[in-house]
């Protein structure tokens, strides 16, 4: 059914009203994706969603994959996607999405069906505690009694929605996207049999939509704006600095302002300003290797940073923000939720991150002020050419984790969506993958930075966007959400699955554990046995495996050809690039202090 969907049809019970409502002014609102669990608690919501046809029905067998699929839609398109789940513990699965969707600022609406109050704290079947179940993450949380057939009860049902739908689009003053909570009670009749006499005559399954605010210009990105202008006017050393963040506007307009102050910009590969028009000239891609030397680090003085987005990936440029602490440095943040756990923080910007930076554009344009100093911008441009000058003959003919970000970056048709896993392959992508001019479409989950549903949430990112995708995952981040292979993506979902394949946590080499084996090797990188080969066809997925650049780059060559060729039927494939993790170790170190050295002797 398509159109109006749920709200035209004969409502047959209470529980089909109050469903079918929802689901019309979710979808009246944007709502394009559901992603559902198995369950009968459930069954008024599910059937209300599949009968609308405005809302795009994903089954799930496991509802904490249900809840990164829908967290991969939110972060890919900026809209909320629904998770609905039945009671109980499938409620619960939702808390590590909801969790990373708090910390990330993604729109995510949670919706689980519960069992009527009266039951709760009895034995009766499948009943857990569901009101503020996932404590203090949601933006909003909300336990909806059980369905009344009449307006007064709609009129109660549209106050929740909205409430939700307000909260998790950020739409609040001073608020961020994030995850909303409904808990919905409803008893038995859960199908859509007919209850004589159960819904009046002409009460509509249709809530009313609020009159939408007036438009009103964002004071505080005015005033936010003004002041990042005055400070820039002074500054002869400016560095900006772009974390992650899911709204592409932000990484563009942070470039637009580099550009206009011909000042370096540090940029996270998740923050939209590493691979974009302009990122080649103004951003420092080097930064993860460079500022790791203490000589580097202190030479690159600023005198004023500007910070945008989360906290950096790069452990290398925390330690160099927190090493000029005493530098002037402002944070800007629509909602300023975040703490700035470096404690440098000179004092918050609280505005619209691209609206405050046009504002700051459009004052320092109008006032003609001058750019940075250019010794300051030519010292970055010295030590990041000589950084890469060192370090890509190692790209190119060596095999190691760095080398497999950079060839995936460097190969990528325009506009790909591409889902970057947590742990090292993220890291291996900011050290590695140079800024280029081409638009990538950067997708990840660096708000808790777990392991957990990230394959969910690359398939969910690849929904949302219709475009051919790519998910750069371990060995570690595939096996623990293998799950979400085993379930039949929607048709015309074609993702590419690039796993590194080192046999347990490389990320730990890191650390000072790695030096003290056992209990090193068993119980924290954690290598594991199992055939990715046998994962793929137990899915039904092609599977590749490359053992060099070469290999690699002739895979990913496919997807540039012919978007989805090799794929199986599902539109999936695997590629598993094999690496030593004793071999890689050794080579990043090597290569790591290659470019610390070129940038050493180039100031």
């Amino acid at each position: 059914m398509s159109g109006e969907g749920s709200a035209a049809r004969e409502t047959p019970n209470r529980n089909a009203l109050w469903a079918r409502a929802l689901a019309d002014r979710l979808a009246r609102l944007g709502v394009g994706h559901a992603c559902v669990g198995s369950g009968s608690r459930s069954a008024p919501l599910v059937e209300a969603f599949a009968a609308d046809g405005r809302v795009i029905m994903h089954p799930h067998v496991d509802e904490r994959s249900a809840a990164f699929f829908a967290l991969g839609v939110g972060a890919a398109s900026g809209r909320p996607a629904v998770v609905l789940t039945t009671s109980g513990t499938a409620a619960a699965n939702l808390y590590p999405a909801v969790v990373e969707a708090s910390r990330s600022e993604i729109p995510l609406l949670a919706l689980t069906a519960d069992r009527p109050a009266s039951l709760r704290g009895t034995d009766a079947n499948q009943t857990i505690d569901q009101v503020d179940l996932f404590g203090c993450y949601p933006r909003v949380s909300i336990d909806v009694g059980l369905p009344e057939a009449s307006a007064e009860g709609l009129t109660r049902l549209s106050a929740a929605v909205e409430s939700a739908w307000a909260g998790a689009t950020g739409a609040s003053p001073r608020a961020a996207p994030g995850p909303a909570h409904l808990n919905l009670q409803f008893a038995k009749p859960l199908e859509p049999t007919r209850v004589p006499g159960d819904v009046p005559a002409g009460l509509e399954a249709r809530l009313a939509a609020p009159e939408a605010p007036g438009s009103e210009p964002d004071r505080q990105a005015l005033s936010a704006g003004a002041e990042l202008a005055a400070l820039l006017r002074d500054a002869r050393r400016p560095l900006l600095v772009c974390g992650p963040n899911h709204r592409p506007g932000i990484g563009a307009a942070a470039l637009a302002l580099a550009a206009l102050m011909a000042a370096p910009l540090v940029a996270d590969p998740l923050s939209g300003a590493r691979f974009a028009p302009g990122a080649r000239r103004w951003t420092m891609g080097s930064a993860d290797l460079c500022l790791g030397d203490p000589g580097v680090a202190a030479a690159l003085r600023p005198d004023l940073v500007v910070r945008i987005g989360r906290s950096p990936t790069s452990g290398a440029v925390c330690r160099y923000l927190e090493r000029h602490g005493e530098t002037p440095q402002m944070v800007l943040d629509a909602a300023h939720r975040w703490r700035d756990h470096l404690a440098t923080e000179s004092r918050p910007l609280t505005g619209d991150p691209v609206a405050t930076l046009a504002e700051t554009r459009s004052r320092l344009e109008a006032a003609g002020a001058g750019a940075a100093e250019r010794a300051w911008v030519d010292a970055w441009r010295a030590v990041d050419e000589a950084a890469w000058a060192a370090v890509e003959p190692s790209l190119t003919t060596g095999w190691f984790e760095g080398a497999i970000a950079a060839a995936v970056a460097g190969s990528l048709p325009e506009e790909t969506p591409w889902f970057i896993g947590n742990s090292m392959p993220i890291r291996d992508v900011d050290a590695f993958a140079r800024p280029t001019d081409r638009s990538l479409r950067t997708v990840g989950f660096r708000g808790a930075s777990g392991i957990d549903g990230n394959v969910s949430g690359a398939l969910g990112a690849a929904a949302a966007s219709g475009r051919p995708a790519l998910a750069l995952v371990g060995d570690l981040t595939l096996l623990h959400d293998a799950g979400a292979l085993l379930v039949r993506p929607p048709a015309g979902v074609a993702l590419h699955i690039v796993v590194i394949q080192n046999r347990g946590g490389g990320i730990f080499h890191m650390l000072p554990i790695r030096d003290h084996d056992p209990p090193f090797t068993p119980l924290v990188v954690m290598p594991q046995p199992i055939d990715l080969g046998a994962v793929a066809a137990a899915a039904g997925i092609p599977h590749r495996p490359v053992a060099s650049v070469a290999e690699l780059r002739a895979a990913l060559t496919e997807d540039s050809k012919s978007p989805g060729a090799g794929s199986g039927p599902s539109g999936l494939r695997l590629t598993e690039a094999r690496i030593d993790r004793h071999d890689n170790w050794e080579r990043r170190t090597a290569i790591a202090e290659r470019a610390r050295e070129a940038a050493r002797a180039a100031l």
